[in-house]
């Protein structure tokens, strides 16, 4: 009797890189997202009449522990990045003309969305 095993084997392959291909989407998915909410923020700033606001850097840094994802994104700090403040929260004299949050907001749909979608597809 002659078995061939090679499906079985093909197949348990794939199952054994099924957690590693889930964690690598997993990652370019939240970069993406990290990346849609920075360039938003930036063109908001970008469009400020305030010239020192226009310079305000803004950046992501990813984080992964073990299976947990996450990008924080923020002014960086030092030189116009002192202003993130002003430009997104005011004073008592006013300010705070700029989003923040809402562009992480406005894209956390499209992150639910795409994970949904990765989910299904392992």
């Amino acid at each position: 009797m002659i078995v061939d095993v090679s499906e079985v084997k093909a197949f348990a392959a794939k199952l054994q890189a099924a957690p590693e291909r889930k964690q690598r989407r997993v990652s370019m998915i939240v970069k993406k997202a990290a990346q849609n909410v920075k360039t938003e923020t930036r063109a908001d700033l970008t469009s400020s009449g305030n010239a020192a606001f226009r310079r305000i850097p803004i950046a992501y840094e990813m984080h992964e522990r073990g299976p947990m994802v996450e990008a924080d994104v923020a002014p960086t700090e030092g030189g116009a990045g002192n202003l993130d403040n002003l430009a997104f929260f005011g004073t008592a004299r006013g300010g705070g003309t700029h989003d923040f949050y809402q562009h992480a907001r406005a894209e956390f749909p499209n992150l639910v969305r795409e994970l949904r979608r990765a989910a299904m597809g392992l």
